[in-house]
């Protein structure tokens, strides 16, 4: 019994792997490489725009550009995607998960603090320069906005993986209850040929 548990186990996670490879390389393969190459494409592409809103609102410091970061976690996102299509492993679809989760987050909280700042914060430059930092920071927002959703789309798509998982526990629970209800009987049925003879002998 120890023994088929133990196969049992090993089996597991090969058969987990398999169901993986067979969806990232197959039913989902297309969408991954679209979702990889759209965030890496935006990731690279926020960054231009968020270095010239910092030098322009303040002289070139990287620190007021929070834009960088959800760049970088843009970069990351895309390339552990790229990976999981390549080669799937179960550590991969965590990670996705993980840097899918903080970059939604953190860019949600960057587009929030880039509008506040748009609309209500001073202008530090020149009426001149005012329009071309309107645009900027619009792209900048723009671009943002579009990595939060490619990770919602992203998170999404992984909750996806287990199509049947819902159907699979309401039919358990189905099964379950089938299965007390027939115990329920059991005892009816044991009881029905003592009484059948208890009346047989008062008819007697």
């Amino acid at each position: 019994m120890e023994d088929r548990a133990g196969q049992r186990e090993q089996e597991r996670p090969s058969v987990r792997l398999e169901k993986l490879q067979h969806w990232a390389r197959h039913r989902q393969s297309g969408h991954l490489l679209v979702l990889a190459v759209s965030q890496l494409w935006l990731a690279v592409a926020l960054v231009p725009f968020a270095v010239s809103v910092a030098c322009l609102n303040s002289d070139c410091h990287m620190a007021t550009a929070l834009p960088l970061g959800s760049g970088a976690l843009g970069l990351l996102t895309g390339t552990v995607t790229l990976e999981l299509r390549r080669a799937p492993r179960l550590w991969k679809v965590r990670a996705m998960m993980i840097f899918n989760t903080f970059n939604l987050i953190f860019g949600f909280v960057v587009v929030v603090v880039e509008v506040m700042k748009t609309v209500l914060g001073p202008v530090p430059i020149a009426p001149s320069q005012l329009d071309r930092l309107l645009v900027l920071e619009i792209s900048t927002e723009a671009f943002t906005l579009g990595e939060v959703l490619l990770s919602a789309y992203s998170l999404f798509l992984l909750s996806q993986r287990k199509p049947g998982c819902c159907r699979s526990q309401s039919l358990h629970y189905q099964e379950l209850q089938e299965g007390l209800s027939e115990l329920e009987e059991v005892p009816d049925l044991e009881n029905r040929p003592t009484m059948t003879s208890t009346a047989n002998g008062t008819n007697e």
